[in-house]
C-alpha cells in the first residue's frame, strides 16, 4: 500500500490483497466514518500533516514505539524522500531506511521543510503559507522523583499541534509545569542523597585504557563543580583520586544543587532534567515566591518581632547555655567578638554539631552545604591566623529546637555575643522573646 505522505517517490502501488480489503470495506457500507473531515484550520489541501506528525512521530508508527529518527543523515539520500529511523535504542549506529516520502510539513532543515518530497524554504513557495505554531494539551503530571527530601513532580507539552513552520511563529509560554513533592526531610541529609547516586556506578567500569576495565569508588564532585547546571550533570569524583567524571547524563530530578543566580529566602535550588531550577517557596517552578522574614511563605514580615540583645558571661571551661532557639525561628545571627578568650558550641538535642569538644570549631556547615535549613557557622581569622571573630548564620526556619552555649578559655575572659533574631513564635532564652 502506498505511503499517505501525498507523494510516491517509489513508484508504491495497491497490492491486489489491498485492493480487495478496500473495495470489501466500500461495497458494506462501513466508509461513512470517512466522510467525517478533521477539525483543522484552512482547507484539507493546505493541510500540512508533518507539521503534527515529526519524524520521531512518523519512526513510531513505522517500526514501533521505541524507533526514533536517525541522528546522522546519508548525502546520497535526499532528505525528504526515505524516512530513516534507529530502531534499537540502545544502538545509535544503525538505521533502518524505509523508502516512503516523509509527510508534508516535516521539518527536514533549519527553516525548510518538506513538501511533495523536496525540502524546500519559505522563499521556494509561489503563495505565503506561513504556519503559526500552536500547543498540544498538557501531559498528566509524572510521579514523584524521590520518596522523601523533595522530589520533583512534572507535566509537559509540546509545539506540534501544528508545529511552527514556512517562517510562523513559535509557541509562546513554557512547555514545561513542575512541583516538589514528598518534602518531608529523610534520614540522610540532601548532599548523601547525591552521594547515593554516584555511588550506584561503583560497579560500572571505567576505560581509562582500550580493553581495560577499571573501577573505583564514585563520591559527589559538588565541591569541583561551578555553582549552577553544572552540579546536575551526574559529575562525581574519584575517591582518593584527583579526577572526576560523568557518570551518567545527569541526577535525579530533585537533587539539590547551587544557583549561579542570587537566592531569595525559601527558594530551593533543585535540579530538573539536568539544569538547576529555581523553585518557590509554595514548591512550584519558578512561581518567584519567597518567605518573608517570619519564614512565612508570602508573607508581609508582620507575624513575627525582632530580639537583639548581647550577652557577656560563662564558666571558665564549662559550655554555658545563653541562647534556646525555638522551633521556626528565622533569621538567626550571632556573632562572638572575642574568640581569643572564649567559643561558641551549638547543641541539638544531646549532640554537638559545632564544637563541644573544648576546642573552637572551623567551618561548618550542618547538615550539609545544599540543605535549606542549614546552619552556616564560620570563624574570621587576622591577617596573622589569629581567631577575629565567631559567626553563626541560620536562616531558617528551624525544624528542631537548638541551643547555642560559649566556653571560657581562662578566668577574666568574656564572651562578646551579639545576638540578632527574628521568630514567629515565641520562646525562653536569652532576650526575653516575645509570644504572638
Amino acid at each position: 500500500m502506498a505511503s499517505d505522505g501525498g507523494y510516491n517517490s517509489v513508484d508504491l502501488t495497491w497490492s491486489p490483497c489491498s485492493r480487495q480489503q478496500l473495495l470489501t470495506f466500500f461495497s458494506e457500507g462501513k466508509a461513512e466514518c470517512v466522510k467525517d473531515l478533521p477539525a483543522m484550520g484552512g482547507s484539507l489541501q493546505d493541510w500540512k500533516p508533518g507539521l503534527y506528525y515529526g519524524v520521531d512521530d512518523q519512526c513510531r508508527i513505522a517500526f514501533g514505539k521505541t524507533a526514533r529518527a536517525c541522528s546522522f543523515t546519508n548525502p546520497d539520500l535526499p532528505a525528504c524522500r526515505v524516512l530513516s529511523c534507529h530502531i534499537n535504542p540502545d544502538d545509535d549506529s544503525s538505521c533502518k531506511r524505509l523508502l516512503v516520502p516523509l509527510l508534508d510539513g516535516t521539518e527536514c532543515a533549519p527553516n525548510q521543510w518538506c513538501l511533495k518530497g523536496r525540502c524546500v524554504s519559505p522563499h521556494d513557495l509561489s503563495s505565503p503559507v506561513v504556519v503559526h505554531g500552536s500547543w498540544s494539551s498538557w501531559s498528566e503530571f509524572s510521579s514523584c522523583s524521590r520518596t522523601c527530601g523533595g522530589g520533583v513532580t512534572l507535566r509537559t507539552r509540546q509545539c506540534n499541534n501544528p508545529r511552527p513552520a514556512f517562517g510562523g511563529n513559535a509557541c509562546g509560554g513554557p512547555d514545561i509545569e513542575a512541583e516538589l513533592c514528598h518534602q518531608q526531610p529523610c534520614e540522610c541529609t540532601q548532599l548523601d542523597f547525591m552521594a547515593e547516586q554516584c555511588s550506584k556506578t561503583n560497579l560500572q567500569p571505567l576505560y581509562l585504557q582500550p580493553h581495560t576495565a577499571s573501577f573505583y569508588t564514585w563520591i559527589p564532585a559538588f565541591s569541583l563543580s561551578k555553582p549552577g547546571d553544572e552540579q546536575c550533570r551526574y559529575m562525581c569524583q574519584s575517591d582518593g583520586e584527583s579526577f572526576i567524571v560523568s557518570r551518567g547524563s545527569q541526577f535525579v530530578d530533585g537533587t539539590r544543587c547551587e544557583s549561579d543566580t542570587p537566592t531569595p529566602f525559601g527558594t530551593t535550588a533543585a535540579c530538573l532534567r539536568g539544569k538547576c531550577k529555581l523553585f518557590g517557596c509554595d514548591g512550584v517552578l519558578h512561581s518567584g515566591k519567597v518567605r518573608d522574614v517570619c519564614g512565612v511563605c508570602g508573607g508581609d514580615g508582620s507575624s513575627c518581632s525582632l530580639t537583639s540583645d548581647s550577652y557577656t558571661g560563662g564558666q571558665a571551661k564549662e559550655y554555658t547555655t545563653f541562647l534556646s532557639l525555638p522551633v521556626n525561628a528565622t533569621q538567626v545571627h550571632v556573632v562572638n567578638r572575642a574568640p581569643l578568650f572564649t567559643h561558641m558550641a551549638v547543641m541539638v538535642g544531646d549532640q554537638y554539631i559545632v564544637s563541644g569538644m573544648g576546642s573552637m570549631a572551623l567551618n561548618v556547615t550542618h547538615p550539609s552545604l545544599l540543605d535549606e535549613n542549614r546552619l552556616e557557622y564560620h570563624l574570621h581569622l587576622t591577617p596573622d591566623l589569629l581567631p577575629a571573630m565567631e559567626e553563626l548564620l541560620l536562616p531558617g526556619p528551624l525544624q528542631q529546637e537548638m541551643n547555642v552555649q560559649c566556653n571560657v578559655w581562662r578566668r577574666g575572659g568574656q564572651q562578646g555575643a551579639v545576638l540578632c533574631r527574628r521568630s514567629r513564635r515565641g520562646g525562653g532564652g536569652c532576650g526575653g522573646f516575645r509570644v504572638q
